[in-house]
């Protein structure tokens, strides 16, 4: 018993640890089934009250794919011709012809376009630099310059396409790039082919927008806050809606002192006490003087950037802290306020916490806040309040703050300065004299004058690029910007940068995206393949473990034991990896099931060769084992490296399949020759009896 118990407590560790990855899964599907019971406001209530676990445990559960949870695979063609087309600096009928030829050549292969577009160019005599490039460009940098553009157009349809689905609130979208103009979107639980095309082949729309001034909408947080507790008499729509026509130099804005420390829940209670009169955006008069002075100071100060983006600025000082007790500043007796009483007076700010530095109030909000806090801006009684020209944003960026996942959550205003269509280019690189990313941005004609008036008219306050609804920067402008070329700093580091000029770019050469292939799978097709998946691996199982039991008595019994733990090992792998399982994977599963018994066959026939020759069962054990292993060691490598080809050249299915396998036959190893073996042992030492048929 001592010599294993080594083995006892391996094997103990790694089942506890299948079934707390697998755990998720039933948690899962124990919330499903409430709420599938649940309508209306109790649903609501339900995902309110367990919001946190139910998004816990759909990330962490074991994911199936399209072909068990049914839904859409959509195959996207990236029309590249198109962006070919509009590159050229001049244009001619045999360009046209060209460009058709290269269309209808490549329409049901994945050649290289561009490679196409070459020969056909050389056949009729022309070369690239006949319509793209200067007179000093060689062949070769004009096609790098197109090959750079075609991938930039591949990866603006991908940011596109992954926007859009995950505002349409898709659970764990498949988006990957095929080839060089192709996409290919999986999108579980979707049925719709209506809302499918409106969704992913609108045009994009990309809008610079003016952030809404701090102080009105720290107003606009106070009345929805009222509307949370009921006192919904204290806000005045009309009131509201001309506060935010008014200058900031017009408005009183002491009452924005009121409840200022509902702002600043800071990380801890010495920081709360220091940051309060530091951070609140409206403390009197007197320091919106001085705020004016500074930004006339600023005015004068020279510098190279145009627009600096300061969007997560001090995210580190968020107030998303867990302080005991909180000032009530607006009290005049200055109480104390519990964590408790906070949140019961203040519901919306304590799931919207203000980041207030530099004057800005963009909402921090946790991941656990983020669908009741998209329920709550939707409902009736707060739309009503709401001014007329704003609306709510979120960031694309997101940051980690307590072990949380953190969103920002923008006010802008609705109607748009300036559209993505002015934009003619866009290139994030390195500023040479501080060494940081940036890009930069330039405007055709019609857009630079909009452009200076704009930032002549709003210098030291923000605007934010949107994309779809989605702000992917918030840059503060520094000075009056004429000629249409900008500079754009303050990114974290280069993939931002890049992830911007890709944005700004959905409104500069447009390459069209359309829908080549859709196909639908039911969700009762889905629920008809999980439950012939169930039924044959069950089937399966079972069959397997009689045979055993009837062919090798105790032995084949052991086997079995052995065979239920392979099983419950392989789901648990696949569960701490987050990999999908998928109709193809159920057969690599009951693959797996078969070599395991094979593994065992093996083992068992050594043994009663050994027991033939008149040797003990302990001697019998050993040697069959030992003379098994090499076999069982030929035959597992074989298919593991089968596996791991099929799981690296495979798409799809193939990957699924291969997957299971891989997981199947390490698991397989332990089971077959660790666990038996020492069951076998423990009860040979016991003096049971060890019968193998």
């Amino acid at each position: 018993m001592k010599k294993n118990l080594s083995r006892i407590v391996i094997t103990f560790v790694l089942i506890i640890l299948s079934l707390y990855f697998l755990y998720p899964t039933y948690q899962d599907y124990q919330f499903n089934k409430e709420l599938s019971k649940l309508s209306g406001q109790d649903s609501i209530d339900f995902l309110d009250k367990n919001n946190q676990s139910i998004a816990s445990a759909r990330e962490k559960r074991l994911k199936l794919g399209l072909d068990l949870k049914g839904g859409m695979y959509v195959v996207m063609d990236v029309d590249v011709v198109k962006l070919l087309e509009d590159m050229a600096n001049k244009k001619d009928e045999q360009l046209t012809v060209i460009l058709g030829e290269v269309k209808e050549a490549t329409k049901n292969n994945e050649e290289q376009i561009l490679e196409v577009f070459k020969i056909k160019l050389k056949d009729k005599g022309q070369s690239l630099k006949s319509y793209y490039g200067e007179l000093r460009d060689s062949d070769a940098d004009i096609e790098a310059k197109l090959s750079k553009e075609i991938d930039n157009s591949l990866d603006r349809a991908v940011e596109i396409v992954r926007n859009r689905v995950d505002q349409y609130g898709v659970a764990e979208p498949q988006i990957q790039k095929i080839g060089n103009s192709r996409i290919i979107v999986e999108l579980p639980g979707v049925s719709n082919p209506v809302e499918v095309r409106k969704l992913l082949e609108g045009t994009a729309l990309l809008e610079f927008k003016l952030i809404y001034d701090p102080a009105s909408v720290v107003k606009v947080f106070e009345d929805i806050n009222k509307v949370m507790v009921g006192d919904t008499a204290t806000s005045d729509t009309d009131s509201l809606k001309s506060d935010t026509e008014k200058t900031p130099e017009d408005k009183s804005l002491t009452e924005t002192v009121k409840d200022s420390v509902t702002k600043e829940a800071a990380s801890n209670k010495d920081s709360l006490k220091d940051k309060v009169k530091e951070t609140t955006i409206a403390e009197s008069k007197d320091s919106l003087k001085d705020n004016d002075k500074n930004k006339d100071k600023a005015k004068d100060t020279t510098k190279k950037s145009d627009i600096t983006d300061t969007s997560v600025s001090g995210a580190t000082d968020t107030n998303l802290a867990d302080s005991d007790t909180l000032t009530d500043e607006a009290a005049p007796d200055s109480t104390q306020l519990t964590e408790e009483e906070f949140k019961e007076k203040y519901p919306f700010f304590t799931m919207v916490s203000l980041n207030q530095e530099s004057g800005t109030a963009d909402g921090y909000v946790k991941d656990s806040d983020k669908e009741k806090i998209i329920r709550l801006l939707n409902r009736p009684d707060v739309k009503a309040i709401l001014p007329s020209d704003i609306q709510f944003a979120w960031s694309n960026r997101t940051f980690e703050s307590g072990g949380e996942k953190i969103h920002i959550l923008y006010a802008v205003k609705k109607d748009p300065e300036l559209t993505g269509k002015v934009i003619t280019d866009a290139r994030s690189n390195i500023d040479p004299t501080s060494n940081t990313p940036m890009v930069s941005m330039e405007m055709n004609s019609e857009g630079s004058s909009d452009w200076a008036r704009i930032t002549g008219a709003n210098i030291n306050k923000r605007i934010a690029i949107v994309l779809d609804n989605v702000v992917y920067s918030a840059p503060v402008v520094r000075n009056k910007i004429t000629g249409g070329n900008s500079q754009i700093e303050g990114m974290a580091d280069v993939q931002e940068a890049k992830l911007l000029e890709i944005v700004l770019k959905a409104g500069a050469l447009p390459a069209p995206v359309k829908i080549i292939e859709e196909r639908s799978i039911g969700p009762s097709l889905g629920e008809d393949s999980i439950k012939k998946g169930i039924f044959s691996s069950v089937a399966a199982l079972l069959l397997v473990a009689l045979f055993m039991i009837v062919y090798y008595r105790f032995g084949g019994t052991i086997a079995d034991v052995a065979l239920m733990i392979n099983f419950l090992l392989i789901l648990g792998i696949m569960a701490s990896l987050k990999a999908t399982l998928t109709l193809p994977g159920i057969a690599g599963l009951i693959l797996s099931i078969g070599m395991s018994v094979d593994t065992n066959v093996l083992i068992f026939e050594r043994i009663r060769e050994e027991m033939s020759t008149g040797k003990p069962i302990r001697t019998a054990v050993d040697l069959g084992y030992k003379r098994a292993f090499s076999a069982i060691i030929d035959s597992h490598l074989t298919s593991l490296i089968t596996g791991v080809i099929l799981y690296q050249f495979g798409s799809g299915p193939i990957q699924g399949f291969a997957l299971t396998l891989i997981f199947g036959l390490i698991a397989n190893l332990f089971t077959a020759i660790v666990i038996t073996h020492y069951i076998f042992d423990i009860m040979i030492e016991k003096g049971k009896k060890v019968s193998f048929g």
